[in-house]
């Protein structure tokens, strides 16, 4: 089996995502016969990074896509657990980086005659969810979703009160209209860390012996 690891990213990644990069490939290097590429690139327009990196590594023969954003932590058996559900999508309940700390799964209610997104709950769940969306921060695809969906496979979509939807979760609604089902693995998620920023002062110095 070939599969790519997709990377967008700016022009730096996180030490310990590298670190847990490293551990990944090498752990599924031992335990498996499965051929692993890496695929990075650099750019500010996420959407068009994903497009650009998916269709590179489908040219190249990939059977499946893990895609790992730069600022994420994550198990050596990450790709082994998802390979593993056997279904064309499936992606961990990342929390967000910055206050507040939120899950990035989602699930779609129509309230009102409208659409409302509502986030997923992890804790206390162990097993695989189907759900509306996953974040793409730590999220395996295999190639026949994008052999039954049309390109641009990643777009942003603006919404009626002048937010947006993200390239990841247009992506997962996009599937429903072929048939294809997103998950989210519970017993994963608590696993996966999301490397946020702080600036620290004297504030967060506590009294006593240094």
């Amino acid at each position: 089996m070939k599969i790519a690891i997709c990377v967008p990213c700016r022009d730096s990644v996180m030490s310990g995502f590298c670190f847990d990069l490293a551990k990944l490939v090498g752990y599924h290097s031992r335990n498996t016969k499965d051929e692993i590429q890496i695929y990075q690139m650099p750019g500010t327009l996420i959407f068009h990074q994903r497009e650009k990196l998916a269709k590179e590594a489908l040219e190249a023969g990939a059977d499946a896509i893990l895609w790992i954003d730069s600022d994420m932590r994550f198990p050596s058996d990450t790709l082994e657990r998802m390979l593993s559900h056997n279904v064309s999508i499936c992606g961990v309940n990342a929390t967000t980086r910055r206050e507040p700390i939120v899950p990035t799964a989602l699930n779609l209610d129509v309230v009102d005659d409208k659409p409302v997104f509502s986030k997923v709950e992890t804790r206390g769940k162990d097993y695989v969810e189907e759900v509306t969306a996953v974040g793409f921060g730590v999220t395996l695809t295999r190639r026949d979703v994008f052999e039954k969906m049309p390109q641009p496979w990643f777009d942003i979509l603006w919404t009626e009160g002048g937010g947006i939807i993200g390239e990841d979760v247009h992506f997962c609604i996009k599937a429903q209209d072929f048939g294809i089902k997103t998950y989210v693995d519970h017993v994963l998620s608590p696993y996966i860390k999301h490397i946020g920023t702080k600036e620290y002062s004297w504030e967060d110095v506590k009294h006593g012996n240094y």
